[in-house]
Order: C-alpha cells, then sequence, then structure tokens
C-alpha cells in the first residue's frame, strides 16, 4: 500500500490540491461535531487504496473545507483560466451577498447614535459566503456559507 500525501478538489474553474494532514485536521472539528458529509469525506480519504500519492474528493461538501484551508494558507490552485498554479496568498477574497460571515455584514447604519438607538428596526432574510479568484481575476471557487435573518436599523 503506497502512502497517500495529498488530496484533490476539482471546481469547474479550478483544481486545489492540500497536503493530507491539512486536509484532515481541517476536517477534524466538524467530524467530532457530527457533521454526517464530513465523516463521509474523512473515511473517503482515511480509505482510498491508490496506484498515486493523490486522492481526488468529488464531494460538494469540501468545497467548504477548500475554502477554510485556502485561508489558512494551506495547498494551492490551478486556475483552469490562465493555465497557472497559484499559493493561497496570492488569490483574492471576495465577500459574497451579505459578507462572509454573519458577523461582518455589509450593511452600515443610517443617521447618528440617537437614530441607532431609538431608530425603527427590520428583520431581513440573508445570506452570504465567499469566492476566491486568482489574480487575473478568475473566479476558483465559491459558496454561500451562512444564511439568516438580520436586524437591520432604518
Amino acid at each position: 500500500m503506497q502512502d497517500i500525501r495529498s488530496v484533490m478538489y476539482e471546481s469547474c474553474d479550478a483544481i486545489f490540491t492540500f497536503e493530507i494532514g491539512d486536509a484532515i485536521s481541517h476536517l477534524k472539528p466538524y467530524v467530532e461535531q457530527g457533521v454526517r458529509e464530513a465523516n463521509e469525506l474523512m473515511e473517503t480519504i482515511s480509505a482510498t487504496i491508490s496506484p498515486t500519492p493523490i486522492v481526488k474528493v468529488t464531494a460538494d461538501y469540501f468545497g467548504f473545507i477548500v475554502l477554510n484551508l485556502i485561508k489558512a494558507g494551506k495547498g494551492e490552485a490551478y486556475c483552469k483560466t490562465c493555465k497557472e498554479i497559484y499559493d493561497p496568498g496570492q488569490l483574492r477574497s471576495i465577500p459574497l451577498g451579505f459578507g462572509k460571515t454573519p458577523f461582518e455584514v455589509n450593511i452600515k447604519p443610517k443617521g447618528g447614535i440617537i437614530k441607532r438607538i431609538f431608530g425603527k428596526k427590520s428583520l431581513i432574510c440573508g445570506r452570504g459566503g465567499e469566492a476566491y479568484e486568482c489574480p487575473k481575476g478568475h473566479e476558483l471557487i465559491s459558496a454561500i456559507t451562512w444564511v439568516g435573518t438580520l436586524r437591520i436599523q432604518k
């Protein structure tokens, strides 16, 4: 049995490659929380016996792990459009929808402090996420990572 060293994930626009230890360490917290998809991915990675040192992961859920790995500066991305390999530090993060997380919502309150304290508040449904693009502006991966109700100031 050959030692598996890399995990590869392919999107429509890019191919991402990560060291297997990095992929497993980013999956473990989700496995410990009982996330079914993470358990299935961990089993796939652990059980794969391959003649090459690369495990190809096709599960869509791994796209969310890819975002975490890129944010942590792990692996590399091959842009299919410009046919270049990039390190995570070269990729540009772009917020989607209302922002990367519900704690970074792209809504600015209007008015002064009195209006913010006593003004009318509204609830809106929102969602957001994150995308990464190569230095030449080609989108490599994107995902909606949260959906929720937001209380905003009118």
